[in-house]
């Protein structure tokens, strides 16, 4: 079996300036996983990109994640092309606006007030903006764009002039989103939450656009197991469903039916020292009594994603292991960051 979990914000443990975190990052279950892989493989598209390469998701312009999870939440994307409208709060700076996080609290009535505003104001255009959950906005194309953008999750914390899309069309979509910010800023919903306490957004963030994807011809069996939305929008899109989180390993390993590979995929904000003792340390021992052909650790918070792929280590290896502690902060201070 390969065994694949999806860790969020697990790579900035060591630039987390919180006190007592120190514990955390000593992580033992997952140095050794690490320690085993050696160097791991970097790419800047996001962790959900990451992940959907796992299900045999071949990159378009972009990658067409936003397709599969309309179709995941109840919408038929046809043959359209559909990019993901995030609701987000632009955190403005002294020189330039951050990407911040996305705004998913909205009611029902909010998120229909805004959708509906966006679709009268982009009608001519042929942009047309559905909301099949509060928190989770879509926008059709006219036609397919020539665009290039970043994920949510890769570009969140960054400056808004550096994530912007790119490709031949750019600039149109760029206009796009400063009108919508002119729109969301004075909106009368953004306005009573503001009075309220509440987060707003003051922008969309247009993302992981694409038709909808084919699957690929042959799948190998698959169990997913899904702390997020994406997860479960993946495995639908292979022909499986997505099942809850265990509470440990050997539970889920009970329920993947024998599955030729195993995805486990945690929300933010993952609880780290127990997937260390329910996923990571059992893993990394099912790995070397040769149980398991491999685990993929996929993570990010330094600018991209990493993937460790560790397989059982050589006899030598593990003898070794018996009298020395990998330590999981050397090991993430030694992985490459964006700028290097």
């Amino acid at each position: 079996m390969h065994l694949v979990l999806a860790v969020p914000r697990l790579a900035a443990l060591t630039l987390a300036p919180e006190p007592g975190t120190r514990a955390a990052r000593r992580l033992p279950g997952f140095a050794r996983l690490l320690a085993a892989a050696g160097a791991p493989v970097r790419s800047g598209d996001g962790i959900a990109a990451a992940l959907a390469a796992h299900y045999g998701i071949a990159r378009q312009t972009d990658w067409p994640l936003a397709p599969l999870r309309l179709a995941a939440l109840g919408v038929d994307p046809g043959d359209a092309y559909w990019l993901a409208a995030d609701p987000v709060t632009l955190v403005a700076g002294r020189d330039d606006a951050q990407v911040g996080p996305a705004v998913r609290d909205f009611t029902g009535a909010e998120s229909a007030a805004l959708i509906a505003t966006l679709n009268s104001h982009f009608g001519d255009d042929g942009l047309v903006f559905v909301a099949p959950r509060p928190g989770a906005w879509f926008v059709r194309a006219p036609g397919v764009p020539a665009l290039a953008t970043r994920p949510l999750d890769a570009a969140q914390g960054k400056s808004l002039r550096t994530q912007m899309p790119a490709g031949s069309d750019a600039r149109t979509w760029w206009r796009w989103q400063e009108e919508i910010q002119m729109m969301l800023f004075t909106h009368p919903v953004s306005v009573a939450r503001e009075q309220a306490g509440r987060a707003g957004a003051n922008g969309v963030w247009f993302s992981t656009g694409g038709t909808r994807p084919r699957p690929a011809e042959p799948v190998a069996s698959m169990a997913t197991f899904a702390g997020d939305d994406l997860a479960a929008a993946l495995a639908a899109h292979v022909g499986g469903a997505a099942q809850p989180l265990p509470g440990h390993i050997d539970a889920a390993i009970a329920r993947a039916n024998s599955a030729q590979s195993m995805v486990v995929s945690f929300a933010a904000p993952a609880d780290f020292e127990m997937i260390d003792r329910a996923f990571a340390a059992p893993a990394a021992d099912a790995l070397a009594r040769n149980e398991m052909a491999c685990v993929t650790v996929i993570a990010d918070g330094r600018g991209s994603v990493l993937q460790w792929t560790a397989r059982r280590p050589r006899w030598t290896a593990r003898v070794a292991g018996r009298f020395t502690r990998p330590d999981i902060a050397t090991l993430l201070d030694a992985a490459p960051r964006e700028d290097s």
